[in-house]
């Protein structure tokens, strides 16, 4: 009797022990360190679209959540692109953050690795093993176009952009909307330069929208941010930065930054690729993923305190959801 008791209790701790075993193997599921490639076209300390990207990535490694793989300056012609996100699929990578507008070669990788999430920037199309996610700048450049109005002096002011995509079609459309909310007067003259990284054609183009009368400037792409930089440091313009936090880098002249916080969006993907419930979608977070960070340091002009209390009401409304900034995309 007892040695049938005995042999009751083993089986019973046997059986616990294989339970809890099950147990943590289903949690160490979620809890395993995803092994994600991060493809960036541009350096990791670009102070801009690239950084954002790479800083969102490394405080997820830090934490223990992915084990992370990184290329930057990588091509970014389709073909280019497409190979970079198959050799990382090949060599085991669990995921693949494409940080940038590479919807095609996206797509590309994702036919010939078909159960293999990745991701790319700036919105498009999603579908199967393929997602997206948004970069909704034109939200917060709807603030900074009320800013503006209140600083303009000229009643003219400057959108500066590397193409005249969607992105940055609807940036520029806002930037006038917000503006002309404050001021119904003002206008906006607005310059596609057909590059992304080129610092001079930036300059040139801020340059000749300075010579038109434009005081203060929005913009989208990296080389055209450093140009207006140099540009606003010459002739004493107001700016507002690019996707990083570049007050630093003109601290007279920077109104704010409009700071792409990618980190929430890359959570949530990296969340649903480990509990199994990733597919091909839009990730799309809004004006949440957007850090409006005003410079204490400007001087270039001054934002009349009304329009300060208004803008921050708009802010305060685009969050709760009782105002939508206009989408215009352009096309």
């Amino acid at each position: 009797m007892i040695r049938t008791a005995l042999r009751l209790s083993v089986v019973a701790v046997a059986a616990l022990v294989l339970a809890g075993m099950a147990l943590a193997g289903s949690s160490n599921t979620s809890q395993a360190k995803l092994k994600v490639a991060l493809v960036l076209p541009c350096p990791t300390n670009d102070g801009s679209w690239c950084q954002q990207g790479y800083v969102a990535a490394k405080q997820l490694q830090r934490e223990g959540a992915i084990e992370l793989k990184f290329t930057s300056n990588a091509p970014q012609d389709t073909q280019g692109a497409s190979q970079v996100i198959q050799r990382y699929l090949a060599g085991g990578s669990q995921l693949v953050l494409a940080h940038s507008a590479w919807q095609d070669a996206a797509f590309n990788a994702g036919r010939r690795f078909g159960s293999a999430p990745i991701v790319y920037a700036g919105g498009g199309k999603a579908g199967g093993n393929v997602s997206t996610y948004e970069e909704p700048i034109y939200q917060p450049a709807y603030l900074a176009g009320m800013l503006a109005a209140g600083i303009s002096k000229s009643g003219v002011i400057g959108g500066l952009a590397a193409f005249d995509i969607p992105l940055c079609h609807a940036q520029m459309e806002a930037f006038k909307l917000g503006a002309k909310r404050i001021k119904k007067s003002i206008r906006q003259i607005t310059t596609y330069i057909g590059d992304w990284n080129d610092v001079a054609k930036g300059k040139q183009a801020a340059l000749a929208q300075a010579d038109q009368g434009a005081d203060v400037f929005v913009v989208c792409g990296g080389g055209p941010a450093s140009g207006l930089i140099s540009a606003a440091k010459e002739r004493n313009l107001s700016i507002f930065g690019y996707v990083g936090n570049q007050n630093r880098l003109a601290p007279k002249h920077m109104v704010a930054s409009l700071v792409y916080n990618l980190y929430p969006i890359y959570s949530a993907i990296v969340r649903d690729v480990k509990t199994g419930k990733y597919k091909g979608k839009v990730y799309d977070l809004g004006l949440r993923s957007f850090d409006f960070v005003l410079n204490p340091k400007y001087s270039a002009g001054r934002i009349p305190p009304a329009v300060m209390k208004q803008m921050r009401a708009t802010q305060k409304a685009i969050l709760a959801g009782k105002f939508k900034v206009p989408y215009r995309p352009g096309g």
